[in-house]
Parts: structure tokens; sequence; C-alpha cells
């Protein structure tokens, strides 16, 4: 029985030290292994994240740099070709012979001479931030850059002798928006295409470049008396696009100019430039020509009007005398910021 007893109890030891043993491998490794397993791969990423993050700076300083040079690129390219495309302008007068007008002068690298020209600023020019149209006119073969002024002061008795306080007198009492009037004198020539350059590049560059103007074509009308009228149809039958209307008075024969409007009818009908031409009653040869050129106009059907003025020879300041604001509210009609 002794001996039965031992060996049961031998049995039963031996089975008890059996199953701890599957419990303590199995639970212990399964546990750790994982948990080391996920500590290290966070550890591991956020090395890589920190490392990164100045990878990514060094990479985004070239993007700001490459984004400011698109921009500052063109500035230094522009601004030396808008500083040789402005001309230098000279103030001439030291008198000022009527209200906000004086004599100034740049020089023409077309022409290669100094070329003087009047301009008038309106009323409180100078204290104001304001930017205004532009009217060019051009004389005629009897005139000058101050024909403008000579022939209002003295044919328009509104003016009182002062063409400029005239206009400004118009202006201050709301009949006529500010504006500016820049009138060339013509060099050696016709107004044609000799000066074609001269009027519709270098002029409106240093008008633009050294005044407060509304640099587009809603900003400049052109207007031209006798010679001066061959001119505002040529150019303007041009460039559509720089002048927003045009008025050719007294105009003194049909040359090439009138062709031109029909070669280049499409841009003038596309940039709807506005058209008014005007002529005195007894001056025979420009109504001859004025009718002539309302007639090819109308067959290209260019909207347009021909005013004849009772009673006027071939004169500017007595033609301005009848229809100088009626003009002037034309040209303002297309006028805009």
């Amino acid at each position: 029985m002794k001996r039965w007893g031992l060996l049961i109890l031998i049995l039963l030891m031996g089975c008890g030290a059996k199953r701890p043993l599957p419990v303590i491998p199995t639970i212990t490794p399964t546990i750790i292994l994982p948990t080391a397993t996920a500590t290290s791969t966070p550890t591991q990423t956020a090395v890589p994240t920190a490392t990164n993050t100045p990878t990514s700076a060094p990479t985004m300083t070239p993007t700001s740099t490459e984004t400011p040079e698109p921009t500052i690129t063109p500035l230094p390219s522009n601004t030396p070709e808008a500083q040789t495309a402005v001309p230098s302008v000279t103030r001439q007068s030291t008198v000022q012979r009527w209200q906000g007008v004086a004599e100034y002068s740049f020089f023409s690298q077309s022409k290669q001479e100094d070329i003087f020209f009047t301009l008038y600023t309106p009323p409180g020019y100078d204290q104001s931030e304001q930017y205004y149209p532009v009217l060019y006119f051009l004389h005629g073969s009897q005139g000058s850059h101050i024909l403008f002024w000579n022939a209002i002061s003295r044919e328009v008795p509104a003016a009182n002798g002062d063409a400029g306080a005239w206009l400004s007198q118009l202006i201050e009492s709301g009949q006529l928006p500010p504006f500016i009037v820049a009138a060339p004198r013509r060099p050696d020539g016709a107004w044609d295409e000799a000066n074609e350059v001269l009027v519709t590049q270098e002029l409106i560059q240093a008008i633009d470049g050294n005044w407060r103007t509304i640099p587009s074509r809603n900003g400049r009308s052109l207007a031209g008396f006798s010679l001066g009228a061959a001119g505002a149809m040529r150019y303007a039958a041009l460039h559509p696009d720089q002048y927003c209307n045009t008025m050719p008075m007294a105009e003194s024969g049909v040359d090439d100019a009138a062709s031109l409007w029909e070669q280049n009818v499409t841009a003038v009908l596309q940039n709807g430039l506005e058209v008014a031409l005007v002529v005195g009653e007894l001056d025979t040869r420009g109504v001859t020509a004025s009718t002539a050129v309302d007639q090819l106009l109308t067959e290209l059907n260019i909207p347009h009007q021909l005013r004849i003025v009772p009673d006027v020879p071939h004169n500017f300041g007595q033609l301005y005398n009848q229809i100088g604001l009626w003009a002037l509210q034309f040209h303002a009609s297309c006028w805009q910021r």
C-alpha cells in the first residue's frame, strides 16, 4: 500500500508541473513582442518626420524665391522701356499768356529735333490727384502751337481775350468736365505720314508720362483745323485704338487720308471711333472736301455727322465762336475713366 501511495503522489506532482510551463512562454512573449514593436514604430516614424521638416523648408525656400521672380522681373524690364519711351519735357515759357496754359518742348527721336507744344491744365489740377482726359489739337498751315489760344482769345467774345480762362469758366460752371488740351507745333512738312510717329506715339508718351492723364483711348480726343484736319482724319483712321473721337474742321482737301478709312474700316467700327466733320459755309473748298468725306464715310457705314456752320469762312476762331462749346462737349461725350 505504501508503494502504491508513493507512486500516485509522484504522478500527481508531475501533472501539476506541466500546466504552468505552457502558460509562461505563451503569454509572456505574446504581450512583450507586440508592445515593443508598436513602441518602436512611432519612435522611428517620429524621427523621419522631424528629419523631413527641415528638408521641406529648403524645398519651400526655392518656391518662395521663384514666386517673386516673375513679379519682379517684368518691373525692371518695363521700367527702362518706360524711361526710354517717355520724353523729357522742358518748360519754355515763364510768362503765362492764357490762364492754365504753358509752353513746353521735348526732343523727338523720330524727327531728331525739339518739338514745342502748348498745354492747358484745368482748375485745381495742381491740388488734386485726379486723372484727366486730353484733347489733342493740330493747327493749320498758317498757324502754330498757339493757334488754338490766339484764335479763340481773339474771335470768341465769351473768352474776353483769354481762351484758357474761357475753358476754365466752362469747366467750373459744369458745362464741361475737367480736361487737358495739348497742341503741338508742326515740324517741316504736313500732318501726314512723316509726322505720324510724332503725333500718335511720342507726343502721347510725353503727355501721359509727365501729366496725370487717362492713358487709354477713352481718355483721348483728336481735332484739327485745315491742314490739321487732314492729320485728324489720317491719324484717327490709322489708330482708332488711340482716340475715342476725332473732329476734322475745315478739311481743305481729300487726299490719300480718305482712302485710309476704307482700308481700316473694320478697326474703326470695332473700336467705335466717333467722327464729326465741321466746316464754315463760306469756306467753299472746305465744304467740297468735307462733303466728299461725308459721302465716303456714309458708303463705309461709319457713323458720323457733318455740320456746316452758316456765315463762317475758312477761319478757326470764327468757326469755334459758333461751335466751340458744342465741339468740346462732343469730345467729352466719350471720355471716361
